[in-house]
């Protein structure tokens, strides 16, 4: 079956864990981003900082290089710094893209493959839709 890698904004947890349950019912295998905060980060040296962000991100990297796609929740049009980090890893792996709501940004634009309001619409995209070839 098919992998999805989710990718959003801390403040999207709820919406990212209840959309993840979805497609996980339709028989997806679902990875997804730490979201969670340590309570004790404000304590944490900046050494250590950066070694739990280091740990954070190159984790989830893998997580997208295991996929078949990816799902971005960028609820409200809203992606971050990391997102887009995330995004542009994906776009480098060839990986699908898939938004929740239609993008702006003209350079994320351009990269995604298609928007799916549910889990059922996402899975019925990565089931039909080819990737696309940046040579045509």
């Amino acid at each position: 079956m098919y992998a999805v890698a989710m990718v959003c904004s801390k403040r999207f947890k709820k919406e990212e864990r209840a959309f993840a349950k979805g497609l996980r019912k339709l028989g997806i295998t679902v990875y997804e981003p730490a979201l969670s905060v340590t309570p004790r980060w404000n304590d944490f040296s900046e050494e250590d900082k950066l070694a739990h962000a280091a740990g954070l991100t190159y984790r989830h990297f893998q997580k997208i290089r295991k996929s078949d796609a990816i799902f971005v929740l960028n609820k409200d049009g809203y992606a971050g710094v990391s997102t887009n980090m995330e995004i542009g890893y994906a776009a480098a792996l060839d990986k699908r893209i898939y938004f929740f709501e239609e993008d702006t940004d003209y350079p994320r634009k351009i990269l995604v493959d298609g928007i799916a309001k549910t889990p059922k619409e996402l899975v019925e995209r990565i089931k039909n839709v080819a990737p696309p070839d940046i040579l045509d």
